[in-house]
């Protein structure tokens, strides 16, 4: 039920609606329990319509999107913060959704934040190339303090450049 909260988190804050993904347990023996679960997800998605429709997004959005999504989940600051709160969601005993989801979102939302912003603009840097930093925080959409803090990281692991006034991904 973690991952679950934790892929609906993700995709809610890069803009895809959570609603697009659930993760249901049923066994073997579950047959009629399986059929309506698929059955009522199946009809979820059709009403939603083909993905990036209900979200008012083009498929090169779409793509973005899901590779920051996808790029953030691997990340590992995130899989640690996932784990601290999974131990966190053991220890209180307390495994409704509400709960874990409140777990997810406390533990885990400010790293999926900063997580989020900082693929956008590594993602943004790939497409466009070198770019100012206003034409960068336009393509993100992050706060400028927030964007200047992860550029910052991001140059002293190697990953970003700034050439003049200009940000670039750094040469391998």
């Amino acid at each position: 039920m973690g991952v679950n909260a934790l892929v609906k988190k993700v995709l809610a804050e890069v803009g895809i609606k959570p609603e697009r993904f659930d993760l249901q347990w049923a066994s073997a023996a579950e047959a009629p329990r399986f059929v309506k679960l698929i059955t009522e997800f199946t009809q979820k998605i059709k009403e939603l319509g083909p993905i990036g429709q209900a979200e008012g997004l083009d498929a090169e959005e779409v793509k973005a999107k899901l590779k920051i999504a996808l790029n953030l989940v691997n990340d590992r600051k995130v899989r640690m913060s996932f784990g601290t709160a999974t131990r966190s969601i053991r220890k209180e005993g307390d495994f409704s959704q509400k709960h874990i989801t409140e777990v997810i979102d406390s533990k885990l939302g400010g790293t999926i934040n900063t997580g989020i912003i900082e693929n956008g603009l590594l993602t943004a840097l790939e497409q466009s190339g070198p770019v100012s930093l206003s034409k960068l925080l336009e393509q993100v959409g992050a706060p400028k303090e927030d964007a200047e803090k992860i550029l910052a990281a991001l140059t002293k692991q190697g990953k970003v450049e700034q050439k003049g006034k200009k940000w670039a991904l750094a040469a391998s």
